[in-house]
């Protein structure tokens, strides 16, 4: 006759692994609550009852602004205004994906807005693109805010820009320039946009940030960097490709000094914007310049003076994320787990999800705050993702677990 002891042990095993050959039922584990991971998803299914046998994940990481971003509401009057009167819709339409619709954007305002000496000062991209049609000419950063706020009008976060190579007090050195980035839920990052050009930068085929065209040009004066002008099938390498540029450094030079204009709306430094500034390791305890052409002198920049300046420790607080749900295991029970989501999407709509790989529609989360994956033996599988108001989807959150 076994031991009473060693019975009882035997027992324990089963049930803490597959649970099929002793008669009690797994049961549930309280877990600290934690984010989805695949760390956290083992423990959580092995208190679920459950083990492992096969896992894949595709959790993209998450990061939240270190400083306030002022975005647009997709219903604000300004942006329902652009996309009516301009068609905003009907110039992405033909895109194959949303990148492709974020050039074809650009390289529309750059067609509709001719660059030169401005002669009236409009305050929003519905002012800029109605002077336009009129013949006005325009400078950089009217270029950078139409994008902007076209782009908020068709559901993508954009922002402004402003960029400068580096040089000192003694000439008239800057080449002050604005320009916009946009989040790509497609390469899950901020990207550069010069609609004024035409123009974003690659990198083995992937486009690149404002901040990582600077790292290039830090670490080795931009090569391997290309400068890509149009929209593909069409697109074309051209450097140097910005409009104006006639120094002997490479365009990648122009992004030492860079910052990131906090407000989509008021974007003027005479307006309610301020500028996120990052510093690191190249720029610290550096003094930007500008040229003041008036007294055929160099001065530090306006946003010094204006206390303009929101000074950040390097890119961290300037390159959160968007759009990406955020899972977090509150509480594993008997064969399920359940879930809350979070996500930094500004017009968020609602989330999505598949539990599922049959499942071909995704299906409305009814309550974020309490989303219920029942799990049985064999394939699961779970996918989330964030949908806002004009109907863009964000990045794909998705795991699949087999279990026995």
């Amino acid at each position: 006759m076994m031991p009473r002891k060693i019975a009882a042990y035997i027992c324990l095993l089963i049930v803490s692994g597959v649970a099929v050959t002793c008669s009690r039922r797994p049961v549930a584990e309280k877990i600290e609550p934690g984010p989805l991971t695949t760390a956290s998803l083992f423990k959580a299914v092995s208190a679920a009852g459950f083990q492992v046998r096969e896992m894949s994940a595709n959790i993209p990481l998450a990061i939240h602004p270190g400083v306030l971003f002022k975005t647009m509401d997709y219903e604000d009057s300004l942006l329902v205004k652009l996309r009516e009167r301009y068609k905003l819709k009907d110039v992405v339409a033909k895109a194959q994906d949303e990148w492709q619709g974020q050039l074809l954007l650009s390289h529309w305002i750059n067609g509709r807005i001719k660059n030169g000496q401005p002669t009236v000062w409009p305050e929003n991209a519905l002012e800029i693109l109605d002077q336009a049609a009129r013949g006005k000419e325009f400078w950089c950063s009217h270029f950078a805010l139409t994008f902007m706020q076209c782009a908020q009008a068709l559901g993508w976060q954009a922002r402004k820009l402003g960029l400068d190579v580096y040089h000192g007090p003694e000439t008239l050195g800057s080449q002050h320039h604005g320009a916009a980035e946009v989040w790509s839920n497609k390469f899950r990052k901020w990207i550069y946009i010069d609609s004024q050009s035409d123009l974003h930068f690659e990198k083995n085929g992937v486009p690149l940030s404002a901040w990582e065209i600077r790292t290039a040009w830090l670490e080795n004066h931009g090569r391997g960097v290309d400068h890509v002008v149009g929209v593909p099938p069409e697109a074309r390498l051209k450097n140097p490709a910005v409009v104006w540029w006639k120094l002997p450094d490479d365009e990648t030079s122009l992004f030492f000094w860079l910052y990131y204009a906090d407000n989509a709306r008021d974007w003027n430094e005479e307006g309610a914007a301020r500028f996120i500034f990052p510093q690191d390791s190249a720029n610290a305890g550096l003094t930007w310049y500008q040229n003041d052409y008036e007294n055929k002198r160099s001065r530090p920049h306006t946003g010094y003076q204006k206390k303009l300046f929101v000074t950040v420790d390097g890119p961290q607080d300037v390159y959160w994320t968007v759009g990406i749900a955020e899972a977090t295991i509150l509480e594993a029970g008997s064969q399920r787990l359940r879930l809350s989501l979070d996500s930094y999407c500004p017009n968020l709509q609602n989330y999505e999800y598949k539990m599922m790989s049959h499942l071909v529609d995704w299906q409305t989360v009814a309550d974020p705050a309490s989303v219920v994956w029942n799990l049985n033996k064999g394939l699961n599988s779970l996918s989330l993702r964030t949908k806002n108001k004009a109907g863009v989807t964000g990045p794909e959150t998705s795991v699949q677990i087999v279990l026995e």
